[in-house]
């Protein structure tokens, strides 16, 4: 298999995995009970190394955030990313089960680390057994979450690896959204 075609391996597992994930059901709340839709967590806001962004927009307002650790689950942001609520869904699922990890990184924050996106496709297995309904293959090191992102800067479009992907993953991003809604597609017929 050529590297060309072992990246697009890759993309189309990650792709694959986010659609299987998104198809994970909210944990259900007591009768009764009317809490937030997703437990507390704190967003790290990392600043961004290409455009300096520090912010960062939380999916749920009950959410904080923060540039330092906390005690609850953490979610590492870069500054420029902006999630849904639906990515953060297999964060929720875990912590609700109490089966994953408590530190969470999106894509772009693991790229930061892991350089290499087959690292950042390691990094995100976590989440497979959470979706196959095993609950989720927790450890203590920090999960990265399968979820596409989108740019704060107004640009709506889902980038699989985050706001600033490099060159080669930009071009895989048609070809993984067009398999993340394939598998969602065949999945709910």
């Amino acid at each position: 298999m050529s590297p060309a075609e072992d990246l697009r391996a890759v993309a189309e597992r990650m792709a694959r995995r986010e659609a299987r994930l998104n198809r994970l059901i909210a944990p259900d709340q007591p009768p009764g009970v009317i809490r937030p839709p997703a437990p507390d967590v704190v967003m790290r806001v990392v600043p961004c190394p290409v455009c300096g962004a520090a912010g960062a927009d939380p999916p749920f307002d009950h959410w904080s955030v923060s540039g330092e650790e906390s005690e609850l689950p953490t979610l590492a942001v870069l500054g420029c990313e902006w999630l849904t609520p639906r990515a953060v869904l297999p964060m929720a699922v875990a912590i609700e089960q109490g089966t994953g990890p408590l530190a969470y990184r999106t894509r772009a924050v693991a790229r930061l680390g892991l350089q290499d996106l087959r690292a950042v496709d390691r990094s995100e297995t976590w989440a497979d057994a959470l979706a196959d309904g095993r609950g989720a293959a927790g450890d203590d090191g920090e999960a990265t979450l399968p979820a596409a992102t989108r740019s704060r800067d107004g640009d709506l479009r889902p980038m699989f690896t985050g706001p600033h992907a490099p060159e080669s993953e930009t071009r895989l991003n048609a070809m993984y959204l067009e398999v993340r809604l394939t598998t969602m597609t065949e999945e709910s017929i």
